[in-house]
């Protein structure tokens, strides 16, 4: 038996040649996966600008630091398609402490509604604004408050829910209001 040896440049060639798609099938199962899960606070005010590479992120969100702002900008929604973040807030808000999420574009806008869970839902409805706000000076009770946002490639998609009091307005839209403003 001799020894079968493969160059250097042989192996790089299958490497660099390699096909990058694998069809799984149905039925395929995986096991112990988790998203990605990162604590945001506003023990300082900060702005934020997210990128497409933190799409499927979870942000846990704390803002009960007194009035110190947080704002994420949302990527350009032309390289964004199938671009999508969670925010959940883990404790009620500072009675100044805004969160803010706004479109990187005026050409893009934020579509959705925030369903609230108490008795007799209602729905807070946003229809082509710019920018979101958590308002920490109108309600604070925000914990349990949960935002996604999806990118279609044009626009934002918002959906969430908060368990509350009906009636309770705890998100303000705002059109015009982008980052590149």
């Amino acid at each position: 038996m001799g020894t079968k040896r493969i160059g250097l440049a042989r192996i790089e060639a299958l490497i660099e040649n390699l096909k990058r798609d694998i069809n799984w099938g149905d039925g395929t199962t995986f096991k112990g996966q988790k998203r990605l899960v990162e604590a945001v606070t506003n023990a300082s005010a900060a702005t934020r600008t997210l990128t497409a590479a933190e799409s499927g992120t979870l942000f846990t969100v704390n803002m009960a630091t007194v009035d110190n702002n947080l704002t994420f900008n949302l990527p350009a929604t032309a390289t964004s398609a199938g671009v999508s973040y969670d925010f959940c807030f883990l404790v009620n808000s500072d009675d100044d402490a805004d969160f803010i999420l706004q479109t990187a574009e005026d050409a893009a806008d934020i579509y959705g509604g925030i369903v609230t869970l108490a008795a007799n839902s209602t729905v807070d409805a946003f229809s082509g604004v710019s920018s979101i706000t958590v308002d920490g000076s109108v309600a604070q009770s925000t914990e349990g408050l949960r935002l996604s946002v999806l990118c279609d490639g044009v626009n934002w998609h918002l959906s969430g829910h908060i368990a509350t009091a009906v009636g309770t307005v705890h998100l303000v839209g705002a059109a015009g209001t982008t980052a590149d403003d």
